[in-house]
């Protein structure tokens, strides 16, 4: 495993452990099994540490291939594909996301870092859906709204799973909600005007 690996995982497992606040970089060095210079030299500092965890855990390129490069244009079809991404991104990346719940509001650096990916996205969203309304697949609407209409919708399922663990799939599967959530966000998006 390379140098800059070690580090960013033993970055993780501290911070998730500790909090950002809570670990230094002569303990990350120790976890990782470098000296702190090694640190500075890859990183820079202890946020550039998290910046690289967050750059290594997001998935903003596949959102903007799925809304870029693969869209279909056909809402449900590429909505349903955002939604796939979405979970994958909350199961493969609990520790990050437990790190920003945990850190939220001690130190705006971090909230600044922390809110670069979702930013991102709502972004890659208004734009997906001002490219279908110049193509006259849906009506003219507020596509701000719609985009954090959908996110919202599916950051709130992912964060009851998240923190509830497994209560809500006692009553719905992810694959039922999101079905079901994206048939009704595209109808009312076709039926608005």
């Amino acid at each position: 495993m390379h140098t800059s690996d070690r580090i960013i995982e033993a970055a993780t497992r501290l911070i998730k452990k500790n909090g950002y606040r809570g670990v230094s970089t002569k303990a990350i060095a120790a976890e990782a099994t470098v000296n702190e210079s090694t640190i500075f030299r890859h990183f820079g500092s202890k946020q550039g540490i998290l910046e690289a965890i967050i750059e290594r855990h997001s998935d903003i390129p596949q959102f903007e291939k799925l809304l870029m490069e693969e869209a279909t244009d056909n809402p449900e079809v590429d909505l349903l594909n955002i939604s796939q991404q979405y979970r994958l991104f909350f199961h493969k990346n609990t520790d990050i996301i437990l790190i920003g719940i945990r850190e939220k509001g001690i130190f705006p650096e971090l909230d600044r870092v922390l809110a670069e990916p979702p930013v991102k996205l709502h972004s890659l969203l208004v734009e997906y859906f001002e490219r279908l309304q110049k193509k006259k697949i849906i009506p003219s609407q507020d596509s701000r709204l719609a985009a954090m209409s959908f996110l919202s919708t599916c950051y709130g399922f992912q964060m009851s799973e998240l923190i509830h663990q497994q209560y809500q799939s006692q009553f719905v599967t992810e694959e039922e909600f999101y079905k079901y959530i994206v048939s009704s966000f595209v109808k009312a998006m076709l039926s608005s005007h």
